[in-house]
């Protein structure tokens, strides 16, 4: 990638091959290029710099040939000296005058920044360098002879002062979009210092919709995940459903959409229960839903609480839990502690159960047994993944061995694409990313649905770690 730096901003092209060699002489050697191809005479100057490049690839011709071709007029005299099949310098001529053809206004220039903490604190710096790989791929790989991609890194310190500063300072110039903001409160000042609406896109940032317009995440709430959970729960004939919710903002919509769903096909809500954001203790709370659940109906049958010898003739009841990654290291093992499995009681998640770093990190025989939504696309062996995978090894030459790369990958595809379609105003650009359907990213499929960025979803059955499509 070739790189300038002004003003400790980092200017590239993405994926572009190694600059070419420069040979100049202090005198003209050739001072006129003549081609005469079907009676046209092509003049060109050289100007006392002629560029060659570093390697010999397919179908381009060693220095010494394009030398041969521009040397002399006389094609006869210069194949006998030479000693150069003339099919050859056709070839060669007709190569030129294509490269003559192909200009710079002729490629499609695509302009896009990365602000992102690399200077701030260690944990937050690592992982800030690990999303900007994910986007130096997209950006490769999105280039062809017709678009150019040009990544602008800068690097904030994770000092919100600055970040302000910095979207202003790319606000003015020909930046198309952004790509960063790790953190909710980041993506919502660079959204309040925009004077321009130029498009933010965050990798990590859960509460986009309260950034405003023009300000995208992958994750955050999914409405469409939770919807597609009730109405399993519907089909599958759930008589009585309990929630359990983080009172942060993704849960709590998650939450919202389940229960007005559910309502809308009759299926019985019997309690909704919220722990506090960065609770690990969760006991008050499944207990409660517990007893909505099954009290009424063990007290019915006779059983007693720790009977299960007749749990087959218990109703079939579940407990929705649409919480964030990072809460299910504490909430699933609870859940089996307090025996919701011994009562027949059935977990229902959202993505945050499939999250692949928590099923590589939770017990498995926490997770088994729940059903959840996945992102559709988004299996370890999947297509575009591998595809990911070998685009970022062939471009850092190196194994590709975490799962954040991706993340940055997926951000940096959906602007790009934006930016791609031809719109020529940050209005324009916003108006295209909020009309984009099927963007295949290395972690699933997105569509732009009211204004956010959501993954197309499947409902699966996690069995061992692995995902098992229901439907």
């Amino acid at each position: 990638m070739r790189t300038t730096t002004k003003r400790g901003i980092s200017t590239g092209t993405a994926g572009a091959d190694p600059a070419p060699a420069v040979r100049c002489t202090s005198t003209s050697r050739y001072p006129w290029l003549l081609l005469l191809i079907g009676g046209i005479l092509v003049l060109g100057s050289l100007n006392g710099c002629q560029l060659f490049p570093d390697r010999v690839n397919s179908g381009v011709a060693p220095p010494e040939l394009y030398e041969v071709a521009v040397a002399d007029t006389d094609t006869t005299e210069t194949t006998e000296t030479s000693g150069i099949d003339p099919n050859q310098l056709f070839l060669i001529r007709d190569s030129l005058i294509q490269e003559q053809a192909i200009s710079e206004d002729s490629v499609k220039v695509l302009e896009i920044a990365t602000l992102l903490p690399v200077g701030g604190p260690p944990a937050l710096a690592e992982f800030a360098e690990e999303i900007a790989e994910g986007v130096e791929v997209a950006a490769a790989i999105m280039q062809d002879d017709a678009i150019e991609v040009r990544i602008t890194s800068v690097d904030d310190q994770g000092d919100l002062a600055l970040t302000r500063e910095l979207v202003r300072e790319l606000e003015n110039t020909s930046i198309g979009g952004i790509v960063g903001f790790l953190e909710d409160i980041s993506l919502e000042i660079a959204s309040e210092a925009r004077e321009s609406g130029i498009p933010l896109v965050s990798p990590t940032a859960r509460s986009a919709s309260q950034a405003g317009s023009g300000a995208y995440s992958l994750e955050g709430p999914d409405p469409i995940a939770a919807e597609a959970i009730a109405r399993y729960a519907q089909e599958y004939g759930y008589t009585r459903i309990a929630i359990i919710h983080s009172q942060g903002s993704g849960s709590i919509a998650e939450a919202d959409v389940f229960s007005e769903i559910s309502e809308a096909l009759g299926l019985p809500i019997v309690g909704r229960y919220s722990y506090e954001v960065g609770a690990t203790f969760f006991g008050e709370e499944i207990l409660a839903a517990e007893d909505a659940l099954r009290a009424d109906e063990i007290a019915a049958l006779g059983l007693e609480e720790d009977d299960t010898l007749q749990v087959e003739m218990l109703e079939p009841v579940a407990l929705f839990l649409p919480v964030p990654p990072e809460d299910i290291e504490f909430v699933a093992p609870q859940v089996l502690h307090y025996g919701l499995d011994t009562l027949g009681i059935d977990i229902l998640g959202t993505s945050g159960w499939t999250d692949s770093q928590i099923l590589q990190k939770v017990n498995l025989r926490h997770t088994s047994g729940v059903v959840a939504t996945a992102a559709l696309g988004s299996a370890e062996d999947g297509l575009a993944l591998r595809r990911f995978r070998e685009a970022y090894e062939e471009h850092f030459e190196r194994s590709l061995i975490s799962a954040i790369p991706a993340l940055g990958y997926d951000a940096a595809l959906v602007l790009i694409e934006g930016l791609r379609r031809g719109a020529n105003s940050p209005e324009g650009v916003l108006k295209t990313i909020e009309s984009l359907t099927e963007i295949e990213g290395a972690r699933g499929i997105y569509s732009v649905v009211d204004g956010k960025i959501l993954r197309h979803i499947e409902v699966v059955y996690i069995d061992d770690g692995m995902l098992l499509p229901i439907r």
